[in-house]
């Protein structure tokens, strides 16, 4: 038992310290602060341990007088006791013993007073050193998220994720400007209390040590599976928080299909099993508490026992006796704080683990070594038998073979399914293809940095996100320099001025979260006004009028065709009008590109397009969906 016990506590401290060793190497730790909480920690171990109960013996000498009334039989003439040798301390008149008791009156103090300086550096520093390490963790997991696929982020929930740089940080903050320190604090003391106890009393010393090996085996049982709970505790909060997320952002949905008592229902179980997971954290922790402190209790009783035995007997004084009991006191606190510090280590250590499970996810998009900048494009885009998967999934792309040459604007149509989005996201690198090659310009994108290639494409989505900020601010998103007389220029080429003005503050207006206070189509015309003030080589859009009224789509429409002026323009299940008047029109079926050509070219050729086309009409002259306004193509 107690060699498995040895054995969870070692490989518990092992991974413990390769979670620090970890957030010290990665997160650029303020070590200089560190070394100044540790220097604290022992000025503050040093005069609290051993200063101030030798400065109080001292000053109970002074009161009590001559060796013989501190003690309950003669002073053994060879006696190891070293306070007893203090002996002016306690001898001369009534005036020295308290001009005495003054000085060492005095000194305590003094020492009390340096023992609350070393306090402070201690918590400031470490508190300075946990914040730090902190705000660099947070700044390298945000970077490192940002910078990963989509694909990363769409086999994540977003509240786990959060979860994680926020919640998982906390406690490894918590741990490292608290318990942390504290550990490093609670050996210290340990040492120097029993260097001091051993010097006054080395019987009384190895009874005081008796319940150290009962103490180590419970914390050291204890400790492994309480990393494995906080581990799970993290895990559900996570998902807790993710849920959340993923509800309050469909709240619409919610209402809209009457879904709030069930969603409650499912809220009140997931929030139950985090309630469980919580308590069978809380079952070890009140469990290991109160079974540390009857330990440490049963060896102080044994201790007042046999210090009461001595002092009766003669050969221990009482001065040493007030002074070893205060070291006792200190010393029987720091061995209950150790079981403390060891359990938080335990859940500082699983959220450690969560929060580098993120750091250690390799990217799926990487930037070549070498990568160099992709320079001013004319907007060539070449797809060289271009294959693509999803993980482990079926290829949705299979050997596209297409070329676009600057300025063209080319639609791609198709059923759902057919790769048409894969395609384009091929385009910025938010995926990289399975197999084949892209080239603008003749450069395969493959080699060129990241920054550079996408800073020449521009994407206006269905739904366009607007971030937190000003009308303006989102404007401006892709120029965060960009001036106001030029967000007005963009946003007057995009029909987005008038309304703009119109709204309380202007350009400075808040748009909401989520912009719920604009419209459709006012926040497609701030996401083509951002797109015209990034001034892309190369456009996509996205469904980017499917969603309009007819008021509001005429109005992005014409900003669509300024937007596209003299740009190389991928179009997804556009408007019939748009893609009627493209110089091609891709028609893409089960991964592969099946027909190319302009409108009426492939009307007459009677394949895949026409059937397409002739599907819509249909539903046009039924008054489906896609009948006004020309509609997109069914199933694009």
């Amino acid at each position: 038992m107690a060699e498995r016990a040895t054995g969870e506590a070692r490989r518990g401290r092992s991974r413990s310290l390769g979670v620090l060793r970890r957030l010290i190497r990665k997160g650029k730790a303020d070590l200089w602060s560190a070394y100044g909480a540790l220097g604290c920690i022992l000025g503050e171990t040093i005069v609290d341990t051993a200063a101030i109960p030798v400065l109080l013996a001292l000053m109970f000498m002074a009161i009590a007088g001559s060796p013989a009334a501190l003690t309950s039989g003669p002073v053994p003439a060879r006696s190891t006791d070293w306070i007893q040798r203090l002996e002016w301390v306690s001898t001369g008149s009534v005036s020295e013993r308290l001009q005495s008791l003054l000085l060492f009156a005095g000194l305590t103090l003094a020492a009390w007073l340096v023992k609350c300086v070393f306090g402070f550096g201690r918590v400031y520093l470490s508190q300075r050193f946990a914040q730090r390490l902190m705000r660099e963790m947070r700044g390298r997991l945000y970077e490192h998220l940002v910078g990963q696929s989509l694909a990363f982020h769409r086999r994540r929930e977003t509240g786990d994720l959060l979860s994680r740089v926020s919640n998982d940080v906390t406690v490894l903050q918590r741990a490292l400007s608290t318990d942390l320190l504290e550990g490093a604090r609670a050996p210290a003391t340990i040492l120097i209390a029993v260097a001091l106890m051993a010097s006054l009393e080395w019987r009384l010393t190895l009874f005081a040590l008796a319940c150290v090996p009962g103490v180590s085996l419970v914390i050291a049982h204890s400790g492994e599976r309480l990393r494995r709970l906080a581990g799970e505790v993290q895990r559900k909060l996570g998902g807790l928080n993710a849920y959340l997320q993923e509800r309050l952002t469909g709240i619409e949905t919610v209402q809209l299909f009457g879904m709030e008592g069930r969603e409650i229902e499912r809220f009140r179980e997931i929030n139950e099993d985090n309630y469980r997971a919580n308590m069978r954290v809380a079952r070890v922790i009140s469990v290991l508490t109160p079974l540390v402190e009857l330990i440490s209790a049963f060896g102080m009783v044994v201790l007042i026992f046999v210090a009461g035995y001595l002092t009766i007997k003669g050969p221990l004084h009482i001065a040493t006796l007030i002074a070893f009991a205060y070291v006792g006191q200190r010393l029987g606190s720091k061995l209950g704080l150790v079981g403390k510090i060891w359990l938080s280590g335990q859940q500082a250590a699983a959220a450690g683990d969560r929060v580098f499970e993120v750091l250690d996810a390799r990217e799926e998009v990487p930037e070549a070594p070498d990568a160099k900048d992709l320079p001013r494009v004319a907007g060539r885009i070449e797809f060289r038998g271009v294959e693509f998967r999803y993980g482990d999934g079926e290829a949705v792309l299979k050997g596209v073979e297409a070329s676009i040459e600057p300025g063209q604007v080319a639609a791609l149509v198709g059923a759902s399914g057919a790769g048409k989005t894969s395609l384009v996201n091929l385009i910025p690198r938010f995926y990289d293809p399975t197999a084949g090659t892209i080239d603008i310009d003749g450069v395969n994108i493959a080699g060129v940095t990241l920054r550079s290639l996408r800073s020449q494409i521009g994407i206006v989505p269905q739904e366009p996100i607007l971030f937190g900020g000003s009308v303006g601010e989102n404007i401006a998103y892709g120029r965060p320099g960009a001036e106001p007389e030029e967000v007005e220029e963009a946003a007057r080429a995009a029909n987005a001025h008038d309304f703009v003005v119109a709204l309380p503050r202007g350009y400075e207006t808040p748009v909401g979260e989520r912009a719920a206070k604009l419209s459709g189509g006012q926040r497609q015309r701030i996401a083509i006004a951002r797109a015209l003030l990034r001034d892309p080589r190369i456009l996509i859009l996205d469904e980017a009028t499917s969603a309009l009224d007819a008021e509001s789509e005429a109005l992005v429409q014409d900003a669509l065709e300024r937007l596209m002026a003299g740009r190389t323009t991928l179009i997804i299940a556009h408007r019939l009008s748009t893609i009627q008047r493209a110089d091609r029109i891709l028609v893409l079926a089960e991964g592969r590109i099946v027909e190319d050509g302009r409108h009426e070219e492939l009307l007459a050729r009677g394949g895949a397009y026409r059937r397409l086309y002739e599907a819509q009409l249909s539903a046009a002259a039924d008054g489906g969906p896609n009948s006004a306004g020309g509609g997109a193509l069914p199933g694009s």
